[in-house]
C-alpha cells in the first residue's frame, strides 16, 4: 500500500517536525481547527470525499476522540468529560477514544496524569496530517510522539507511535495503545497457530490472590470460536481476555460499521505481562481494544516506532449475532504489515 509506505518515510522526520512553534496560521489541506464536545482547540482531518473524519484534542493528551465514517463514530464518547482539562480537574477524569502510553503497568498512576491527560504540543506539517508530542515523562525518561495521517482517497488512518529516550540513562519499555469503543459490538480476533496458550487465547479469571489469565480452558458466554477466528460480544457482565495473535490485525464491528486496526508483530520478541499482543475488555458501557509493542531497550536519544493502520468499512447489513460477526470478518483486508514480521 503506497499510502502506508509514504507514511513510514515521512514518520522519520517526526522528531524534527515537532517544535514548540505550534500550528501555522494557515492550516494545510484536510486539516481544520475548532470546537468539539466542549474542547475549543480540537483538530480534525477529513478525506477528500467528506466520508471519514478524525478528531484529535491536543489539550487532553493528543487523544483521538472520533474516527467516523458517514457521521458514525467508531470510538466511545464520554459525556461526563466533555470540555474538561487537567488544569481544571487536577485529580483526573476519564475520557473515551484512543490514547497511547508506556506500560501497561504505568496506566493510571497519578504522577503520570500530565502525560496521559495533560496538554501536548501539536503541529500540522502537511496535508491531512497532525503530529503531537507529550512532555518528557519523569517516571520513564521517555517522550511520546504521535503522527496521524488520513488517506484522502480511502479515509484510512495511518498512526505512528514513537517513544524517544530523552533521559541520560538507558530505558526498557513498551508502548500500550488503548482504544475505547461503545459496548454492544463484537471483537474479531484471528488466533495464532503457535501460541503460549493451549487455546490460542486466554480469559482473565478471579483467584484468591487476585486474578490470572487462563489459556488452557478459557470459556465465556460472550465468546465463540469458529476455527481460527475468535468472536467476542461486548455485552453483559464485565470481562477481559488476551491473545498472542500474530495475524497483524484486530477488529470491532458494531451495527454496520467495521473498525479494523492493523499493526506489526515482532515474532520472538519479549512482550510484557502475559505476553499478549492484543487484549480486549468490556462492560455495559464500553469495549477496550488494547495493542502492545514488544519491550524495547533504548539508549539515550534512541527511538522506537509502533505503527498502525486504521480502517472503517461500511457493511450492507447490521451485525447482531455471532454468525453475522463471523461473516463480517471476511471483509477485513489483509494486514499491510506482513513484511514487518506479522503474518
Amino acid at each position: 500500500m503506497s499510502f502506508l509506505r509514504g507514511l513510514a518515510l515521512r514518520a522519520l522526520a517526526l522528531w524534527l517536525a515537532l517544535v514548540p512553534a505550534g500550528l501555522r496560521a494557515a492550516l494545510p489541506a484536510g486539516v481544520n481547527q475548532g470546537e468539539f464536545l466542549g474542547w475549543t482547540n480540537a483538530l480534525s482531518l477529513r478525506d477528500d470525499h467528506g466520508k471519514c473524519v478524525v478528531v484529535i484534542v491536543p489539550e487532553i493528551g493528543g487523544r483521538v476522540l472520533s474516527y467516523s465514517r458517514g457521521g458514525r463514530n467508531a470510538l466511545l464518547e464520554n459525556p461526563g468529560s466533555q470540555g474538561k482539562t487537567l488544569a481544571q480537574f487536577p485529580e483526573g477524569f476519564w475520557v473515551g477514544g484512543y490514547q497511547c502510553d508506556f506500560g501497561p503497568n504505568l496506566l493510571g498512576r497519578p504522577e503520570r496524569r500530565t502525560a496521559w491527560l495533560g496538554p501536548h504540543e501539536v503541529v500540522a506539517p502537511r496535508d491531512q496530517t497532525i503530529e503531537t508530542a507529550s512532555p518528557a515523562d519523569f517516571v520513564t525518561g521517555l517522550r511520546l510522539l504521535k503522527s496521524f495521517t488520513l488517506d484522502p482517497d480511502t479515509g484510512a488512518l495511518g498512526v505512528v507511535q514513537r517513544m524517544v529516550n530523552v533521559a541520560s540513562s538507558p530505558a526498557r519499555q513498551n508502548l500500550h495503545d488503548r482504544t475505547l469503543c461503545p459496548a454492544g459490538g463484537f471483537l474479531l480476533l484471528w488466533l495464532p497457530k503457535q501460541s503460549r496458550h493451549r487455546a490460542g487465547w486466554s480469559l482473565l479469571r478471579a483467584t484468591e490472590s487476585g486474578s490470572r489469565f487462563d489459556g488452557a480452558q478459557p470459556s465465556s458466554p460472550n465468546a465463540a470460536v469458529f476455527g481460527d477466528l475468535l468472536v467476542v460480544q461486548a455485552a453483559g457482565a464485565p470481562g477481559k481476555l488476551g491473545s498472542d495473535t500474530d495475524a497483524g490485525w484486530v477488529a470491532y464491528v458494531r451495527g454496520r460499521l467495521l473498525f479494523v486496526k492493523h499493526f506489526p508483530v515482532w515474532r520472538g520478541a519479549a512482550y510484557a505481562g502475559a505476553g499478549h499482543t492484543v487484549e480486549f475488555s468490556w462492560n455495559d458501557q464500553m469495549a477496550a481494544l488494547e495493542l502492545f509493542s514488544p519491550l524495547t531497550a533504548l539508549a539515550p536519544g534512541q527511538a522506537f516506532d509502533f505503527p498502525e493502520l486504521w480502517q472503517l468499512i461500511e457493511l450492507k447489513e447490521e451485525v447482531t449475532t455471532f454468525e453475522d460477526a463471523r461473516a463480517a470478518a471476511k471483509k477485513v483486508p489483509a494486514s499491510p504489515f506482513t513484511s514487518a514480521g506479522s503474518r
